[in-house]
C-alpha cells in the first residue's frame, strides 16, 4: 500500500486541521531529501516531516527528530529566509493527487504581506519540494532542481514559472455518477484488468486502491473486463462509490497492517479488505504513517549498515587472499633450500675440476653419482659460486620458517573473517551490527577512521571494556522444551562457550565451516530429539545454511578450549561426535518462536 492519493487526502485533512494558523519557527533538513518544519500554535508544538526520498516519499506529523547536520544545506537556508517566521494559512491537496500545498503568509523584504506555497510532490522517483510565489507561480527554489535540457519533464529552476508534474488526465472520482462509472467500465477492452482501468480513469486510485474496489465487490482483484457480468459491474460500481463517498465525507479510518511478529507491514486510509495480516487502528493518519515509515527506516538502516560492513569484510578478505597467494609463492621459492645446499656441497667437493662458465655437470654422490647440472655465475670463481649457493640456502631456510608462520596467520585471519561474514548475515538489528563493528575494530579490521588492512602484521587493538560480546544471544527451544543459546558474534561465541555454558552443557558447531556456537542446556544425558533440534540450529546459522546433510560436531562444553592468542570465536575441541542434519528454515523459525511463548 503506497502513500497514494486517498491516503494523501486524509493526511491533508489532518494537517489542515492541526496546522492552519500555526507559525513556522524553525526549519531543518536532517537528510538530503527530508525536511522537518517546526510549527507552533497556542499551547501546542508540532513537527511536520516532508520527505522527497524516491522510495519513502511522504508528509505527516512526527514526534521524532533526526540528528541535524552542523551546516544546513542551501535549500534549507532558503526556506528559513522566506518562511521563518510565516503563518500557515491552509494545507491543501491538489485534486486527489499525491501533491500537498502548504500555503503560508509572510512579510517580504519591503514589509508587504505576501503568500508563498511550499509544494510537496510525493510522486515516487520524481518526488520533490518546491517553494513558489502563490500569486505569480514564480519558483523561488526546488529541493531538486531540473534545468532545461533534452528529455526534461519540466523545468524547475529559480525564476521559472511553476507547472505541476505532467500526468495523464484523470477524472475526479468525487464527481463521478453511477451511470458514468457503469458506462466507462463497459467501454474497456475485454482483456484489460478491471483494476488497471479504474487506476487509469480516476484520480487518487493507484493499483492497490483499484484492486481494493474489486475485493470489496467480492471479485478476484485480477479480474478482466471480459470475465464480468452485468451484476459484477453493478457490485464494482457500488464498492467504488462507497469508497469515494467516504473520501468525500472525510470518513477515514487509518490503520496499520501488522506482520506475524506484530511489526508494521503497511498502512492505509481505510481498513483494507485485502490486508495480508492483522490490522491495528490508529488515532490519526500521521501516527499510521509514522509507525510504518519508522519501522521501514529502521529496517533499511539495518540493511545499509550490514552492506557497509559486508563491503568492509569483503575488502579485507580480498587483501588477505592476495597476501596468502604471495606467501604461498614465497614458500614455493623457499622450498628450493635443499636444492641450493646440494649445489653448494657438490661445487665444494669438485672445486678442482670446475672450469669457469655458465653451467657445470657434476656427479651427485647422494644419488648414485647421477649427473646434476648446476647454473654458475661466470664472473665468480668455483669457490665463490659454492659460497653463493650456501648463502641462498641459509636465506631460503630462514625465509621458509618465517613465511610459513605468516601464511598460517593469514589463513587463520581468513577463517575469522568467514566467521564474521556468517554473523553479519545473521544480524537483524542495529545493536547486533554495532557489536560486530566493535569486534572488527578491536580486531584491527576496521576503525572509526576507516578500514585497516587485515592480516597486516600489526598488533590487534584490545577490545573496549564492557564490549566483550555481552549482548544477548539468540534463544530457541527444542520441541521438548530444552533451552538453546546461539551466538550472534565471535565475541559473543566466546562468552557463550567459555563463560555462560556449564561444563555438562552440549556445545555444537558445524564441522569445518564458519558458523555460530550453539549451546544446548541439558541435565545429564542429552535426548536424541533435543540434539537433532540443536544441530538443526547450528547448521542453519552457519555457512552450510543452504546445504543438505550437514555435519555438525557436538561435545560437552568442558571439552572446548581456546588456544592462547586465538581470534574471537576460534576454539578447539575433542571428545566429539557428529550428527547429520539438513537445515530447514520453517523448522528453525518454529524453534525460535517457541522461546517467545
Amino acid at each position: 500500500m503506497p502513500f497514494d492519493g486517498l491516503f494523501t487526502a486524509v493526511i491533508a485533512a489532518e494537517l489542515h486541521r492541526v496546522l492552519a494558523d500555526a507559525r513556522i519557527h524553525k526549519i531543518q533538513q536532517p537528510e538530503g531529501r527530508t525536511l522537518i518544519i517546526h510549527c507552533r500554535r497556542p499551547g501546542h508544538n508540532h513537527r511536520l516531516l516532508i520527505s522527497a526520498d524516491a522510495g519513502l516519499a511522504r508528509i505527516h506529523l512526527t514526534d521524532t527528530l533526526p540528528p541535524n547536520p552542523p551546516h544546513p544545506p542551501a535549500f534549507c537556508m532558503l526556506l528559513r529566509k522566506h518562511l521563518e517566521p510565516a503563518r500557515i494559512v491552509a494545507v491543501e491537496q491538489v485534486g486527489l493527487d499525491r501533491i500537498v500545498r502548504l500555503v503560508c503568509e509572510t512579510v517580504d523584504g519591503g514589509g508587504r504581506r505576501t503568500r508563498l506555497a511550499l509544494i510537496a510532490e510525493l510522486t515516487g522517483r520524481h518526488s520533490n519540494v518546491v517553494l513558489i510565489e502563490e500569486a505569480t507561480g514564480r519558483i523561488l527554489d526546488a529541493l531538486h532542481r531540473t534545468p532545461p535540457q533534452d528529455g526534461a519533464r519540466r523545468v524547475l529552476m529559480p525564476g521559472e514559472t511553476y507547472g505541476p508534474p505532467p500526468v495523464p488526465p484523470k477524472r475526479d472520482p468525487r464527481a463521478a455518477t453511477r451511470e458514468e462509472a457503469l458506462r466507462l467500465l463497459a467501454l474497456e477492452p475485454a482483456p484489460v484488468p478491471v483494476a488497471r482501468s479504474i487506476a487509469a480513469l480516476y484520480d487518487g486510485f493507484g493499483p492497490f486502491a483499484a484492486r481494493e474496489v474489486l475485493v470489496r465487490a467480492g471479485l478476484d482483484p485480477d479480474t478482466r473486463h471480459g470475465d464480468l457480468t452485468a451484476a459484477d459491474r453493478e457490485r464494482i460500481v457500488d464498492a467504488f462509490l462507497t469508497l469515494v463517498g467516504a473520501v468525500a465525507a472525510g470518513r477515514f479510518a487509518p490503520v496499520v497492517v501488522l506482520d506475524d511478529a506484530g511489526q508494521p507491514l503497511d498502512f492505509w486510509a481505510f481498513p483494507p479488505a485485502q490486508a495480508p495480516g492483522p490490522l491495528s487502528p490508529c488515532p490519526s493518519p500521521s501516527q499510521a504513517a509514522a509507525a510504518y515509515f519508522n519501522h521501514r527506516l529502521a529496517t533499511l538502516g539495518v540493511q545499509r549498515q550490514r552492506q557497509r560492513l559486508e563491503r568492509l569484510v569483503a575488502a579485507a578478505r580480498a587483501r588477505l587472499g592476495r597476501k596468502v597467494e604471495n606467501l604461498r609463492q614465497d614458500l614455493a621459492g623457499a622450498a628450493r633450500a635443499e636444492e641450493y645446499r646440494l649445489y653448494g656441497e657438490l661445487l665444494t667437493a669438485h672445486l678442482h675440476r670446475i672450469p669457469r662458465g655458465e653451467t657445470v655437470t657434476l656427479p651427485n654422490y647422494h644419488a648414485g653419482d647421477a649427473p646434476v647440472t648446476i647454473p654458475l655465475d661466470p664472473a665468480l670463481s668455483p669457490a665463490e659460486n659454492a659460497q653463493r649457493y650456501f648463502k641462498r640456502y641459509a636465506k631460503a631456510r630462514a625465509a621458509q620458517a618465517a613465511v610459513q608462520t605468516q601464511l598460517d596467520a593469514a589463513v587463520a585471519e581468513l577463517a575469522y573473517l568467514d566467521q564474521v561474514a556468517i554473523h553479519l548475515e545473521m544480524a537483524d538489528s542495529l545493536e547486533a551490527l554495532a557489536e560486530l563493528e566493535a569486534e572488527l575494530e578491536a580486531a584491527g579490521v576496521a576503525s572509526p577512521a576507516g578500514p585497516k588492512a587485515a592480516g597486516d602484521g600489526r598488533p590487534h587493538r584490545a577490545a573496549r571494556p564492557g564490549s566483550d560480546g555481552g549482548g544477548k544471544p539468540l534463544e530457541a527451544r527444542t520441541r521438548r522444551g530444552a533451552r538453546v543459546l546461539i551466538g550472534r558474534s565471535n565475541r559473543q561465541n566466546d562468552r557463550l562457550t567459555l563463560r555462560t555454558a556449564r561444563p555438562d552443557d552440549i556445545w555444537l558447531h558445524v564441522k569445518d565451516l564458519p558458523g555460530a556456537h550453539v549451546i544446548l542446556q541439558v541435565q545429564g544425558e542429552p535426548d536424541e530429539e533435543d540434539l537433532r533440534d540443536a544441530a538443526q540450529l547450528a547448521a542453519y546459522f552457519s555457512k552450510a545454511r543452504h546445504s543438505s546433510s550437514v555435519a555438525v560436531d557436538w561435545t560437552r562444553a568442558r571439552h572446548v578450549r581456546k588456544p592462547k592468542g586465538a581470534r574471537p570465536g576460534m576454539v578447539i575441541y575433542d571428545h566429539h561426535k557428529t550428527i547429520y542434519v539438513s537445515p530447514d528454515e520453517a523448522a528453525v523459525s518454529a524453534l525460535l518462536a517457541m522461546s517467545r511463548r
